[in-house]
């Protein structure tokens, strides 16, 4: 996965990299900007939970975005 398709999905979803460092489980924002600019790579169930985020509507995303949070580990 690109960093750019990472960046566009966090992007379309309204996300602030905070918000979405805590939706794929990373410790720090530091670690979206590493994905975003491509010093690092989203791992590969990252990238496919992205994937299927980015399929749905945004209103979907959305609540399937609320109901994983639910759900803390």
């Amino acid at each position: 996965m690109k960093a750019e398709e990472v960046r566009r999905i966090r992007e379309k979803l309204g996300l602030t990299r905070e918000e979405f460092a805590e939706l794929v489980c990373l410790s720090t924002y530091n670690g979206v900007m590493n994905i975003e600019t491509g010093f690092r790579n989203a791992g590969k169930l990252t990238a496919k939970l992205l994937r299927y985020i980015d399929s749905l509507p945004k209103a979907k995303a959305q609540a399937f975005i609320e109901e994983i949070n639910r759900h803390e580990p």
